[in-house]
């Protein structure tokens, strides 16, 4: 992921308030595009204003026909460019809750199952589509299908479960999954300037004056980018872009409250929003799973590789050996906290990479200043 960091931005200053000014600059010499630009009309905003080339449908899908083969039931969606079917398996031995009814998508030759989270490590039981369609972006092919997050049907469901798939090359199809208020193709753009399909997850956040039974109206909007079917959310030196917004109901239309986003936005005063790394005094770890989080607090989307540095006892001394590998000029620390060995302990990685030789080269840093990190595959850990 190509993203300009700070640190190659600035020559004479460090100064905040003119970051995102030379960001815009430096982007559009630099990488010959010109990024998204502010909205200019009133001080609200739309999912799909933050790109500045949005994504364009180009065929939307419906089924054409279905079939019983055996137990199972298709429901097949034969006009796409990859023609695709959607199956269920009936029977009494299945169970909504214990034994949920097999179901998946078939396209081209192979099977998905459904997820509902960037994860993928629990599959969706809940197939029928609520939305379906193609678009081209940025000289790739993808193919969406929209579901409801089967953990919360109802009218008060307001999340979506997002289904994507890179279908560029029908040999090498690629599955993206997350969830977020329902937004629909709105959802994805280039917020980075990378030329690579982003997207953004919204999510309820409400303010700590929310009363119970009040309707959230606050939201977290965060940006993510899809490589090899694996997203990455975007940051800074370790920091999230987010959006932290006031809108309507499923946030269609939003006032910006605080952000560090890539170029410049608006309060609804039409001042520039405070650029500020999102709840950087709150602790947000959670010990009952085991992601990754920045020193400060703030969940990253785990890749596959990464190198460990220690381990401890206490969040605070994990804190300080994150600060003190940054000294290495190795900015990618991360926490992540084990419950599985008996005691909870803080263990300490350096970077977060997709590829093993990125992991090696951090190994080889740390190494030469007589750090003793490990090499370790997420994937296969424990």
């Amino acid at each position: 992921m190509n993203i300009v960091k700070k640190s190659d931005m600035f020559c004479c200053t460090r100064k905040i308030n003119s970051f995102f000014f030379c960001f815009a600059i430096i982007s559009s010499f630099c990488l010959g595009k010109a990024i998204a630009q502010e909205v200019t009309e009133g001080h609200s905003y739309t999912p799909g204003s933050l790109s500045q080339e949005p994504v364009q449908v180009k065929k939307e899908l419906f089924p054409t026909s279905s079939s019983e083969v055996g137990d199972t039931t298709f429901t097949i969606y034969g006009d796409a460019s990859i023609p695709f079917k959607i199956y269920f398996v009936n029977g009494p031995q299945y169970d909504n809750i214990f034994n949920p009814n097999p179901t998946g998508i078939i396209l081209g030759d192979r099977e998905f199952n459904f997820f509902c989270s960037m994860e993928k490590s629990i599959r969706q039981n809940y197939s029928n589509v609520l939305e379906a369609k193609e678009f081209d972006y940025l000289g790739r092919s993808y193919l969406m299908l929209i579901s409801f997050r089967e953990d919360c049907l109802g009218d008060n469901c307001r999340y979506r479960c997002y289904n994507v798939f890179d279908i560029t090359d029908p040999t090498r199809i690629l599955q993206t999954s997350f969830s977020s208020l329902f937004q629909g193709t709105d959802s994805f753009g280039d917020y980075n300037n990378d030329g690579k399909l982003d997207f953004l997850r919204v999510a309820p956040k409400p303010p700590k004056d929310q009363q119970p039974g009040e309707l959230v109206s606050n939201y977290l909007v965060t940006a993510y980018t899809m490589r090899r079917g694996i997203p990455k959310q975007l940051t800074d030196q370790g920091n999230s872009y987010y959006l932290y917004v006031d809108g309507d109901e499923e946030a269609t239309k939003f006032n910006v409250l605080q952000a560090y986003w890539f170029f410049n936005v608006k309060n609804k005063e039409g001042a520039d929003a405070e650029p500020t790394t999102y709840f950087a005094e709150y602790i947000s770890f959670d010990p009952m799973y085991r992601y990754l989080y920045n020193p400060n607090g703030v969940r990253i989307e785990k890749n596959r590789w990464s190198v460990l540095i220690t381990d401890v006892g206490d969040l605070e001394s994990a804190q300080e050996h994150c600060h003190l590998v940054q000294e290495y000029e190795i900015e990618d620390v991360y926490i992540m906290i084990d419950q599985y060995s008996g005691d909870i302990t803080y263990q300490v990685f350096a970077g977060n990479f997709v590829s093993k030789e990125s992991a090696e080269s951090y190994l080889k840093i740390l190494h030469s200043h007589g750090v003793d990190g490990q090499l370790t595959d997420f994937l296969k850990s424990y």
